[in-house]
């Protein structure tokens, strides 16, 4: 009986919020207090939107990361109003009631306003667009005549404070709906595809298709020969979705990291899949990538120089890397296609950094003694940050905005990194991606005596001598 009682509770409360919300006569003592009382009703309310967005965007959809921070803050504000209207009433010791009292409302407003969201889809009255904004209204409508209701009830107040306070709690809780970008808790894969499609209907397909050569060998030719008697490094960066910005911008911003940090300038090339690049870089597909790496070798001294190739995007769990850019229609990339391309370069020393989910399933093929392989995930696990247009993915920003800049020293980057990445992941909940690093014996000599070749260089004017070189090169 011990066992069951939180939940003949919980349905006595979710009975009296029925009643609540229905305008039926109702007694405050029907609704019964406790902690785990609030946990209840709070998982309630939690997999009602879940079930909600899942089928709102069924058949093909994902699960949205960013959308359990939304709900979290919508729960924020929730909580919040409620301890201002005890706080100003002087009734915070009764706060755990009244937080049960509306959370018991929310199972029927929610099956109400689910039934009318049916009802719409059958009449021809309204449009969409017209019969969504009727609901809302609505909904509205209802739930704030039933806050009203129940803070009258609770407070033991009159119609016009009751009134105000109801106000105060709608300022509260739905404006963050309109000032906050809406994050559902799962995603329609077509509704992004159909925002793709509507921003490339301006893309003139066979103009970009044609401009290929010219775009890589434009990359090429504005890019600085290796210096005779010195280790230099060449950054090849990949950005293959161009769904999402975080992609494009991680790319550019690693580039710019490593022009800083690791003596780049002028020895970078990017392929990009974006509407915003199209006619500045390549497009991010095997092809390309391929010719680049070709022509950086002839840049390079392949026996001396090294390459520094990162690859950013979605990661599938037979371990390749997305390349989707519609309406183009490209390969996605596998570890085995990368390591050929590398090898039909001929470029012996490598550092390949794979920013992806499962993106561990590309060191097994990589591996060699020459290599240094950085993965944001392991070979089963997701990596996180993609699904919003900042500037890094959660790996990108651990590893090089925060760790790369404090030495030049790519394990002990991974290392930092790696910690950082698993605080942050812990403390939004998720499964740790558990980043992975596999050093070859080769290229860990190799690096050291890199990184003591940077040290002394670090107080010359390198940087200066080689943007003097590239603006030489643009003049001509």
């Amino acid at each position: 009986m011990t066992i069951i009682k939180p939940f003949i509770l919980l349905l006595q409360n979710i009975v009296a919020g029925t009643r609540a919300a229905l305008f039926m006569p109702i007694q405050l003592w029907l609704f019964r207090g406790g902690f785990f009382q609030i946990c209840l009703l709070l998982i309630i309310s939690f997999c009602l939107s879940l079930i909600y967005d899942y089928f709102d965007s069924f058949p093909d959809n994902y699960f949205n990361p960013y959308g359990l921070s939304y709900q979290a803050m919508l729960y924020l504000f929730f909580f919040f109003s409620l301890n201002l209207l005890a706080y100003i009433n002087s009734r915070q010791k009764d706060l755990e009631k009244l937080i049960i009292m509306f959370l018991s409302v929310v199972p029927i407003i929610w099956l109400g306003t689910v039934c009318l969201l049916e009802l719409a889809e059958h009449q021809t009255i309204l449009d969409p667009f017209q019969s969504s904004w009727a609901i809302f209204i609505f909904y509205s409508i209802w739930y704030l005549l039933v806050v009203f209701r129940l803070i009258k009830r609770f407070f033991y107040i009159k119609p016009m404070p009751a009134f105000v306070f109801m106000v105060l709690y709608a300022l509260i809780n739905f404006l963050p709906l309109f000032l906050l970008p809406s994050q559902p808790l799962w995603l329609s894969r077509q509704d992004v595809s159909e925002n793709v499609k509507n921003k490339v209907k301006q893309i003139d397909i066979e103009s970009v298709y044609y401009n290929q050569s010219e775009l890589v060998n434009q990359a090429i030719d504005n890019m600085l020969e290796d210096r005779k008697g010195s280790t230099d490094m060449f950054f090849v960066g990949f950005a293959g979705d161009a769904k999402e910005d975080v992609f494009m911008n991680e790319v550019i911003a690693a580039r710019d990291i490593l022009e800083n940090h690791f003596d780049t300038f002028g020895r970078s090339a990017m392929l990009i899949n974006n509407i915003k690049t199209v006619d500045q870089y390549p497009l991010a597909n095997q092809y390309n990538l391929g010719k680049i790496l070709k022509q950086v070798a002839t840049k390079m001294n392949i026996d001396e120089d090294i390459l520094f190739l990162f690859l950013t995007s979605h990661g599938t769990e037979k371990h390749f890397i997305t390349t989707d850019f519609y309406p183009f229609k490209l390969k996605d990339l596998a570890p085995e296609k990368v390591r050929e391309l590398l090898d039909d370069a001929g470029i012996k020393w490598r550092i390949i950094v794979v920013s992806a989910c499962y993106s561990g399933g590309f060191i097994e093929p990589l591996h060699s003694p020459d290599t240094l392989i950085i993965t944001a995930a392991r070979e089963d696990r997701n990596s996180f940050g993609c699904g919003h247009d900042g500037e890094f993915t959660y790996f990108g920003d651990a590893f090089f905005d925060k760790a790369l800049p404090q030495t030049r020293s790519f394990a002990d980057a991974f290392e930092t990194a790696k910690a950082i990445i698993y605080k942050k992941e812990k403390d939004e909940g998720f499964k740790n991606s558990e980043p992975q690093i596999n050093m070859g014996v080769e290229i860990e000599k190799k690096l050291a005596v890199f990184k003591q070749q940077l040290d002394e260089k670090s107080h010359s004017n390198w940087a200066i001598t080689d943007k003097k070189l590239i603006n030489d090169l643009s003049i001509r």
